[in-house]
């Protein structure tokens, strides 16, 4: 199982197109690095196809994209479209 999968699975299982998750939720099901507190890069919505981040693996799997609010230690997910 990769680090993330449980974001993965989440995500899977919601109806919403739009999920708001805390840090500390997000903790529960994977932990984050200092990185993910520290720079909106971590959080980017990459190309698929070339990326090597895993963590956006995570969402873009589940059909999203990833939309951080660091300041309030916040992260939108945005189902995608079309």
């Amino acid at each position: 199982m990769a680090h993330y999968d449980p974001w993965l699975e989440y995500l899977m299982t919601r109806t919403d197109d739009v999920v708001t998750l805390s840090f500390k939720s997000l903790e529960k099901m994977a932990a984050l690095p200092e990185s993910a507190r520290k720079y909106d890069w971590w959080w980017a919505n990459e190309d698929p196809t070339t990326t090597t981040h895993v963590q956006y693996k995570s969402w873009q799997a589940a059909g999203f994209d990833a939309h951080v609010d660091r300041a309030r230690a916040m992260v939108t997910f945005r189902r995608k479209t079309g």
